[in-house]
């Protein structure tokens, strides 16, 4: 061997390590294990790694691959330029310095091959030894001599005449073209790909006539068909994916989607009928629309939502997100298809497929997780009829509304089978337009089934006010609505001609009136009293507060209506007060504190458990006398007399002054903020003698008004 008396052997153009190395072991006359031993040779050890298969590749160190330049009597810069996995990578071997091989082998570690055209290496080398080289998706076909160079796993390929398949060979041309014109042709093809890919998987209709006639055509006759449909994906479906390829790469048909979306993000693909038109149309199968219509998942639509949504812009990230293929939507590899013991056709056993394998990326966590959300998604669904679930809601501890949330941002991304799964139960969950539109919807489907068919004409006269104004503008804006919310709307008797005649709903102040008066009493029955409502206070989904604030607004200026203000006072006399709001709250505070216990004024209501109650009691004595004259009847009521009140008083000028603990480091602070929080009639903000001195330093000191009484 080290004299080379087998001559120069010339590795062919992109062809696989190993490959060549069994060429130069054939021009020896050796077996592939015994050139490798002698390459890979250290003190009579074989510093070799991995296992030898038919469709492994070799990594060399640079001791190894001067061993072998000697061998074949080629300069090492000419076959570092031949061979790509000449100088990939320096590996590292077993026996310490010298020269090592490192095996590899699967789609993930070694690149994309496939066989040498026999013809081509025969009329190249001048002998008929097989060779695999790195091919890309393009270079599968020998135009010349007529060969599909299919890649098989546990094999070294298998080259397929293509004479009774001509249409394949035409497909060739077609793509090297589109890889020669545009910049993201083999983007647009490895999404094409993924498209055709995804309808080989799924059963064929009754209409495919194609890919039946050329898998026969293609069968060698000692394979099994089974196994020939799984082994031949690629070569079948070629044609396919490169007219796919060319309606997607083409900025025209880009530019139609978008504008046949109408500014709206897909729901199903029917609703791009001109984009599934051109695709029957170059795919010779008229009936390809129609089944493509219902579909809501998938490459496709994947491609048109990101269309849509990205505007086919020709910004870095815009494109990026355009031809992106997820991995659910990536074709599954042959390795993970076939069994691994070599092809039926070359070893002449039994064709089998591999038991069916876990797909990659299948994360047993997540599908568990799953399972779970899918569970109380069924449930939610048995109670509500929808999964149009609030992003806040949290049915039975479970936070269902942030899982389905989760799930519509990534829709496009999940697997097929999930998608079916939550399709099954509710086809509109991942509905393009937002959750509280279907809730509602759902709201008026239920209104007619209970109350009958909608008179849009009329105003919507049997809904209630909200639901009316809702539809009204649903019908207003009815041109601008996604065609899924118009074909939601015309299940419930809304169509165009419908919404073209609708009346806005006339609100009855009578019955908003009534309404209002009911979440009023059913208040004061709960808390006893209508002082305590805020103007931000809901009532069972009601604005009670902003409707009670515009009736003491309007009880202050005297433009309430007598009986409006008399039905009010029968609920509570005290809703408005002549005196400060902060009064009533507190006064109702300190009857429910003397309701289970007396009051003692000779102590200071000092044995009150409330100690604010107590402070504030003691506060109205001492300012007894300027109290409006309810506000006295109102204390006397809780056993506050004007004979309490002095006797109270009494008690503050004779008690003995405690000394005053000095407080700790901040705990003045903490105190008084905790005291100005507590008591609602302390004022917020700034304390009263902190603005006061303020005001006094910014100006001269002007006699004060007397102070009002609380």
């Amino acid at each position: 061997m080290a004299s080379g008396a087998a001559g120069r052997v010339a590795p062919l153009p992109g062809e696989l390590t190993l490959s060549f190395l069994t060429r130069i072991a054939a021009r020896y006359h050796l077996a592939i294990r015994d050139l490798l031993a002698a390459v890979t040779d250290v003190g009579g050890l074989q510093n070799l790694t991995g296992m030898l298969y038919p469709d492994s590749e070799i990594h060399l160190n640079a001791q190894a691959r001067s061993r072998i330049a000697a061998l074949c009597h080629i300069p090492p810069q000419a076959l570092e330029r031949a061979l790509p996995a000449w100088t990939r990578e320096e590996p590292c071997g077993k026996y310490g310095a010298g020269p090592v091989g490192r095996l590899m082998r699967g789609e993930e570690a070694v690149a994309t091959w496939g066989p040498a055209c026999p013809a081509c290496t025969a009329a190249r080398t001048g002998r008929r030894v097989p060779a695999r080289r790195y091919l890309a998706a393009q270079e599968r076909v020998c135009a010349r001599h007529q060969y599909w160079l299919l890649y098989l796993p546990g094999t070294s390929g298998l080259p397929v005449p293509l004479g009774r398949c001509l249409e394949v060979i035409q497909a060739q041309r077609q793509h090297v073209r589109l890889l020669r014109r545009s910049p993201t042709g083999a983007q647009a093809f490895e999404v094409a790909r993924a498209i055709i890919g995804t309808w080989w998987e799924q059963p064929w209709p009754d209409e495919e006539r194609l890919w039946p006639a050329r898998l026969e055509a293609t069968c060698p006759a000692e394979a099994d068909p089974g196994w020939w449909k799984v082994a031949a994906r690629d070569l079948i479906i070629y044609p396919e994916t490169v007219a796919v390829a060319r309606v997607l790469d083409n900025s025209g048909w880009q530019q139609r989607t978008i504008s046949a979306s109408r500014g709206h993000l897909p729901y199903r693909l029917g609703e791009l009928p001109a984009l599934l038109g051109e695709l029957a149309d170059q795919l010779v199968r008229p009936w390809l629309a129609h089944h493509l219509a219902a579909v809501t998942h998938g490459p496709l639509f994947t491609w048109a939502h990101s269309c849509v949504r990205t505007r086919a812009a020709p910004t870095p990230t815009a494109q990026r997100t355009l031809w992106k293929v997820h991995s659910s939507h990536r074709p599954r590899p042959l390795s993970d298809l076939l069994t691994s013991q070599g092809s039926p056709v070359d070893s002449g056993q039994q064709p089998a497929l591999r038991a069916v394998k876990r797909l990659r990326g299948y994360s047993l966590q997540a599908e568990r997780s799953f399972s779970k959300g899918l569970g109380h998604a069924r449930i939610y669904h048995r109670q509500h009829e929808h999964l149009a679930v609030p992003k806040e809601a949290v049915p039975d501890g479970y936070p269902l509304g942030q899982w389905i949330a989760n799930l519509r941002t990534r829709h496009t991304r999940m697997p097929a089978h999930q998608v079916a799964a939550l399709s099954a139960i509710y086809p509109w969950w991942n509905a393009p337009w937002s959750t509280l539109w279907q809730r509602t919807w759902h709201h008026a489907r239920t209104h007619t089934q209970t109350h009958g068919a909608l008179e849009p004409t009329r105003g919507f006269p049997t809904t209630n006010y909200s639901l009316g104004e809702w539809l009204y503008l649903q019908c207003t804006r009815y041109s601008e609505l996604h065609p899924g919310q118009q074909h939601l709307l015309a299940e419930i008797g809304i169509n165009a001609h419908e919404a073209a005649t609708a009346r806005p709903r006339r609100r009855n102040l009578k019955a908003g009136e009534e309404e209002a008066l009911g979440h009023a009493r059913s208040y004061a029955a709960g808390h006893g009293d209508l002082a305590s409502v805020s103007a931000t206070t809901m009532h069972h989904g009601y604005p009670l507060g902003r409707w009670l604030a515009g009736r003491r607004s309007q009880q202050g200026r005297s433009v309430l209506a007598h009986h409006r203000a008399q039905a009010l006072a029968d609920i509570d006399p005290w809703w408005c007060p002549p005196w400060n709001l902060k009064w009533q709250r507190s006064y109702h505070r300190a009857r429910d504190t003397a309701a289970g216990q007396p009051l003692y004024p000779d102590t200071g209501f000092t044995g009150l458990d409330d100690s604010l109650t107590g402070r504030w009691l003691r506060r109205q004595c001492s300012t007894y006398d300027e109290l409006h004259d309810e506000q006295q009847r109102l204390l006397a009521e809780i056993g506050i007399t004007a004979e309490a009140a002095r006797t109270a008083r009494e008690h503050a000028r004779t008690a003995p002054k405690a000394p005053a603990a000095t407080p700790a480091p901040g705990a003045k602070d903490k105190t008084s903020q905790a005291r100005r929080a507590a008591d609602p009639s302390t004022p917020t903000g700034l304390s009263a003698s902190r603005t006061a001195y303020r005001r006094t330093k910014a100006s001269p000191r002007t006699p004060q008004p007397p102070r009002a009484p609380p």
